[in-house]
């Protein structure tokens, strides 16, 4: 069964899905206005349980301390990408890999992972990450320069960009 925690950041209320024994992240779930559409953002296949468990406590002011502009680290080893594709593994670990502060291209993304011109493919592969921040897709961003879609919102991505001084 699924755990959850759910906690305060300064853009709204955000959460972490856990499983308990192995510890296992399910998904983050970013910021939202309110209680209600973090809750129904998740939906209740996902949500389980309130629980506790010592690497969410350790996950969750690291997480708002990103919120408030400071660098995250994760502080243990996990493999969380073991149920998606090789391809999809390997965007977003090449994902993982963008610097605080920096952004890359969707293309940029799609050519590190060994797929150059699969642009949409990469994008698909954001769209469904399930740990934004801790994979910081909101790092990636259109060719053009513009920010492109995000799953919390176009609204936060701009927000996370500019509090890293990506913009």
């Amino acid at each position: 069964m699924n755990l959850n925690v759910i906690f305060k950041t300064r853009f709204g209320p955000a959460g972490l899905i856990f499983k308990e024994n192995p510890f296992a992240l399910v998904r983050v779930i970013l910021p939202r206005p309110d209680r209600r559409t973090l809750l129904r953002q998740a939906g209740k296949a996902l949500w389980g349980k309130t629980g506790r468990h010592k690497n969410a406590d350790m996950m969750v002011p690291r997480l708002q301390n990103y919120f408030n502009g400071k660098p995250i680290e994760i502080p243990w080893e996990w493999t969380p990408l073991s149920d998606l594709t090789d391809l999809e593994q390997r965007v977003l670990l090449k994902t993982a890999e963008i610097p605080y502060g920096k952004t890359r291209s969707y293309k940029e993304v799609a050519e590190a992972a060994g797929r150059a011109g699969a642009c949409r493919f990469a994008g698909n592969v954001m769209a469904k990450n399930p740990f934004p921040v801790l994979i910081p897709c909101h790092r990636v961003i259109k060719s053009d320069g513009s920010i492109g879609h995000y799953g919390g919102g176009p609204k936060l991505k701009q927000a996370m960009l500019e509090m890293e001084g990506a913009l």
